[in-house]
């Protein structure tokens, strides 16, 4: 029997700058909870005394020299050696170019494999790895693995886009049936950052998601995974570690009197929004026909100070479903028609393009060309809103 817990895409040192830009207190939430979240991770190896913790790539959110986030890896994965858990792991594409024996030997129990070093053996399991060593890879790490070692569980680790995944740009592309044919036990993979199994009769590859989400669109991870190995089948098993969650809250301002009964029931929608033993960023979005998104915004923040663990990460103010009005109608239609023209739409792809080049990659990822239909009914929204707000004077 063998016991291996595996993830991948810890991306410590993450700037996370267009939360920040938001809400500088969740930004400062979520550096810290990548952190912790790792502690929880090495904490969970030494409980359960698995054989062998897995890395599989993208532990460092680039390869630029951070000796914070360098002396915080090695000091927890001396922690689990020190336990009697070794470590395996690979450098992905985001931390390539990173020299992890800069500042000397990684020690005895912490495996770093790579083209020169791609096999180790621990116990009864023979691990297989090959590290980026640049920060674009556009073709399969697969043919340059080792054979299997005969006698041995096989178990390979590997940062991969797969087939392609949406969202994911393609690095080390490989067919997952090529994958599974490789001859190995067990696959530990890295950079899709949801989490999932893919099985093909015994042989198993694990794609364990980003531990500690970053943003809205990575919530499906928070999860780990342990992989049992023995004379069947592996068998599995996802652990949730995060340490900040993600929820979405809509709440009906129309319902609230005056600014009072506001208050109310936005701390009433914040309180429901808590979960366990965990930090949580809220997206809110409010149907209102007076109130502001700055107005309410604002009066969140303030709803919030008497909060514990929930923080605001950003506010859409739309107004409520409302009789025909012809005015407003025709003018909507005006809008979404002149949307729809190809030259409006090229123009505004452009404008977008030359936002981007002014913005932190980061924040410019958030303004792909796919996010223009969604900033087009933002506007169409505030629109609305204003013209709402208008007739209820």
């Amino acid at each position: 029997m063998m016991r291996l817990l595996a993830t991948a895409d810890i991306h410590l040192g993450s700037p996370i700058r267009s939360v920040a830009l938001r809400n500088p207190d969740l930004g400062d939430r979520l550096k810290q909870a990548s952190r912790d979240t790792f502690v929880q991770i090495i904490d969970l190896a030494v409980t359960e005394k698995v054989d062998a913790f897995v890395l599989a790539g993208d532990i460092f959110d680039n390869g630029y020299p951070d000796l914070r986030s360098r002396a915080f890896l090695i000091a927890q994965l001396s922690r689990a050696a020190e336990a009697g858990v070794p470590t395996v792991l690979v450098r992905g594409n985001h931390d390539a170019l990173l020299d992890h024996r800069a500042h000397g030997e990684l020690g005895p129990n912490i495996h770093l494999l790579h083209k020169e070093m791609p096999t180790v053996e621990i116990g009864d399991a023979a691990f297989h790895g090959l590290s980026y060593d640049a920060a674009h890879v556009g073709k399969s790490f697969l043919p340059d693995y080792p054979k299997p070692v005969p006698d041995k569980r096989n178990v390979g680790l590997m940062h991969t886009s797969l087939d392609g995944a949406p969202g994911h740009d393609p690095y080390a592309p490989c067919a997952a049936a090529d994958l599974m044919a490789h001859g190995f036990d067990l696959w530990c993979l890295g950079h899709i950052h949801a989490p999932f199994e893919r099985w093909d009769g015994p042989v198993l590859a694990v794609m364990p998601g980003i531990p500690q989400p970053r943003h809205f669109g990575e919530r499906q991870g928070g999860t780990v995974t342990l992989v049992e190995m023995g004379n069947g089948a592996p068998i599995v098993e996802r652990r949730d570690v995060s340490r900040l969650g993600f929820a979405e809250l809509e709440l009906d301002l129309q319902d609230s009197g005056d600014q009072q009964d506001m208050v109310g029931a936005l701390r009433d929608g914040f309180l429901s929004a808590q979960l366990p033993n965990k930090d949580v960023a809220v997206r809110l979005r409010a149907t209102s026909s007076r109130q502001s998104g700055a107005f309410v915004t604002e009066l969140a923040a303030e709803v919030l100070d008497d909060v514990d663990r929930v923080f605001l990460d950003k506010v859409e103010v739309v107004p409520p479903s409302r009789p025909p009005n012809t005015e407003t109608d025709d003018l909507v239609r005006l809008m979404r028609t002149e949307m729809a023209e190809d030259g409006f739409r090229q123009a505004a792809l452009q404008q977008l393009d030359e936002v981007r080049t002014a913005l932190p990659n980061e924040i410019a990822a958030e303004l792909e060309d796919h996010a223009l239909d969604a900033l087009l009914e933002d506007a169409i929204a505030e629109v609305m809103l204003a013209l709402h707000a208008e007739r209820a004077e």
